[in-house]
């Protein structure tokens, strides 16, 4: 069998990968960790991962772009998430009513 030039075990004929410039290689990374930090705090409840997840949000929103976007990105599901977490974490302190305290210095009646 003759020798071809079109042999693929040819090493001068390999070609090194390379991604097609069309396809997008940035991930929504901001994005990811704010839905991460909204539901971290919704199971904690833990108020201190709210906040940081609501700007993560915010500026991954701003950020984004339409290719991003257009590839899977969160968009406003992170907002949503993030006041979802708001909502849950800060909502029993207004629905749930403290358990009456009795005022220093007032008499109680002597139980018999």
């Amino acid at each position: 069998m003759a020798p071809s030039s079109k042999d693929p075990r040819d090493d001068s004929l390999s070609v090194s990968f390379a991604l097609p410039r069309s396809w997008a290689t940035s991930s929504d990374n901001a994005s990811s960790s704010a839905m991460l930090l909204a539901g971290a705090a919704m199971i904690t409840r833990n108020q201190l991962f709210v906040w940081p997840a609501l700007f993560m949000s915010v500026s991954a929103y701003l950020n984004q772009q339409p290719l991003r976007l257009k590839d899977g990105g969160m968009g406003f599901t992170a907002i949503l998430a993030a006041f979802g977490c708001l909502i849950t974490v800060a909502l029993p302190r207004f629905i749930i009513q403290p358990d009456s305290v009795p005022v220093p210095g007032a008499q109680t009646a002597p139980s018999s």
